[in-house]
């Protein structure tokens, strides 16, 4: 077992891409085939969130190969932690690239995913910054894992985007709470460990609390339009410029949004104007290949209407689908 891992180790010295690249390229197929409402999608995200049951064991493996043989045990253990993690990073990369939306705090997460799947490749940072010390592994790993379930549990297990959120976040943060002892023993002085426990808490709540930066992977939006008309559900003309008398005919914004297969979902249409807001709720239902068309018609609108409106898509975690603008003049 050893020398397997051994020749694969070296292996992937000698063609360092191979890995990332295979993975990057599967997380692409996965995103078409999500995007087509097929079944095979589900399959392969279901193997790339198997390195979620490594990250349960991976410390105590660790504990029991050190304690045969130390060199060894870091060496293996580091092998397959690093391969997995981008595995999963590379894997969801794609999805969450075709979800980013021209929002400035997508764009950041999505960056930072990126930056971490680039700092997984290169060995001489990752050993040096992120495997010397268990709890560096851990919160590594953790973010990995926590990534990699925000694309995958609403293919596998057909979960909405607005438990899966909270539930990858529960699952990853329990699993730092378990492994606390060993993150803690590998800290030399106090106030590393205080700083632990209390970015452990904060780093979640911070994630839970810029939730609307994330985007929200694995639907895409196909079309979107404002207009006046819909003839049962196919969209008028689009309109961007409206007088305040044409308002008395309503006006309906539209979407259509692909999602997996099976998968059901609540889509909110948000209309914004100096300062008010309205939400209309919708439910789509994934699976079809050029989306699941939905509209919301507004047709009462203030006395003083005139300037710019703004239609967002959100997720029920506010996470931005799409975004449509028009002008109304007076």
């Amino acid at each position: 077992m050893i020398s397997l891992l051994r020749r694969l180790f070296g292996l992937a010295q000698r063609y360092p891409w191979l890995l990332p690249t295979l993975s990057f390229a599967a997380g692409w197929l996965g995103f078409v085939l999500v995007q087509r409402g097929q079944e095979l999608a589900r399959i392969i995200a279901l193997l790339a969130l198997l390195g979620w049951f490594w990250m349960l064991v991976e410390p105590w493996v660790r504990r029991r190969l050190e304690r045969r043989r130390q060199r060894v045990g870091n060496f293996v253990v580091n092998f397959i932690s690093q391969s997995l993690q981008q595995e999963l990073l590379f894997f969801s990369l794609p999805f969450l690239i075709g979800s980013t939306q021209r929002d400035a705090g997508q764009i950041a997460f999505t960056g930072l995913v990126g930056a971490a799947a680039v700092v997984s490749t290169i060995d001489p940072v990752y050993e040096r910054v992120i495997a010397t010390r268990a709890a560096r592994r851990m919160s590594f790993h953790a973010f990995c894992s926590w990534i990699a379930a925000l694309v995958v549990l609403p293919m596998v297990l057909l979960l909405p985007l607005e438990r899966a959120l909270p539930i990858s976040l529960l699952a990853v943060g329990g699993w730092l709470v378990l492994t606390l002892p060993l993150s803690l023993y590998s800290l030399r002085h106090w106030r590393t460990r205080v700083a632990w426990v209390v970015g452990m808490i904060g780093v979640p709540l911070l994630f839970w609390e810029l939730r609307a930066q994330v985007p929200a992977a694995g639907l895409a939006v196909t079309d979107a339009r404002v207009t006046q008309t819909i003839d049962g559900l196919t969209p008028g003309m689009p309109v961007r410029r409206l007088r305040q008398d044409e308002l008395a005919q309503g006006v309906i914004a539209f979407a259509a949004i692909r999602a997996p297969a099976g998968l059901s979902q609540q889509v909110i249409f948000e209309w914004r104007h100096d300062g008010e807001r309205e939400r209309i709720a919708v439910e789509i239902e994934g699976g079809r290949g050029d989306g699941f068309r939905a509209y919301a018609r507004k047709q009462v609108f203030p006395a003083d209407s005139v300037g710019l409106w703004t239609v967002d898509v959100l997720t029920p975690q506010a996470q931005l689908l799409q975004r449509m603008r028009f002008i109304v003049e007076g």
